[in-house]
């Protein structure tokens, strides 16, 4: 399993419409580094939708064995996540996607249903209202090399300095309708119906969402383990 400083980056995104990447045209360069808060996260959640998105690699090359073992180990770690502090429920609706950005497989209606989520990515960006000037383009590449040095508090202490806002993008799962997938393509694989089990992977791989939120805050409304 990846280390957690190996996959949560860093990204300082200079304008909302850049997304989760960095703008090409931008005049500060927002460069990565692999040490960022990654306290939101699920290190045994990011392992499952690593696992899921191998199986079905699998399954396209002609590997169901080894897709197996990576539906196997995707069971595995996505119930040891389900117990992590990182767990919180929220109706979809109430989930915040970037700016200018559409939730992924979505379709006209997100749902009113409260809902279990697991954190398993994300990335630090700049906040929606932020406006380039000299003294913040500076605040960035100062807190940029911090970051890739890995000194991350000195980084977020000169972007406040800076008053220069961050935000926290999340990649969240939903704990039942992911569980089930896996569980289901897991079966069809034993089964020997590899198209069937691919399109459940990609199923689960559709219900992600995005949430984004300020980095000094939790998850909004009321966190709830998983029992």
């Amino acid at each position: 399993m990846n280390k957690i400083n190996s996959y949560a980056i860093a990204a300082l995104v200079i304008a909302a419409s850049c997304g989760l990447t960095a703008c090409a045209q931008s005049k500060v360069s927002a460069q990565t580094a692999a040490d960022q808060d990654a306290s939101k996260l699920s290190k045994d959640g990011y392992a499952a939708i690593r696992d899921i998105s191998q199986a079905r690699l699998a399954i396209f090359n002609g590997q169901p064995s080894q897709a197996k073992v990576f539906t196997n180990e995707a069971q595995t770690a996505f119930e040891k996540a389900q117990k992590d502090d990182t767990v919180f429920t929220r109706a979809e609706s109430d989930l915040k996607p970037p700016a200018g950005k559409k939730q992924p497989g979505l379709g006209t209606t997100a749902s009113n249903t409260p809902t279990v989520w697991i954190p398993v990515d994300g990335s630090m960006t700049l906040s929606e209202d932020y406006v380039d000037t000299p003294a913040k383009s500076a605040g960035v590449a100062k807190a940029n090399k911090q970051l890739k040095d890995g000194d991350h508090k000195s980084a977020m202490e000169t972007l406040k300095l800076a008053d220069i806002k961050v935000s926290f993008v999340s990649e969240v799962a939903p704990v039942e309708k992911t569980m089930a997938g896996i569980k289901k393509a897991d079966q069809l694989i034993g089964d020997g119906k590899y198209y069937e089990a691919n399109q459940a992977l990609k199923s689960v791989e559709d219900g992600y969402r995005f949430d984004v939120s300020a980095v000094d805050s939790g998850p909004k409304g009321a966190a709830t383990k998983k029992k």
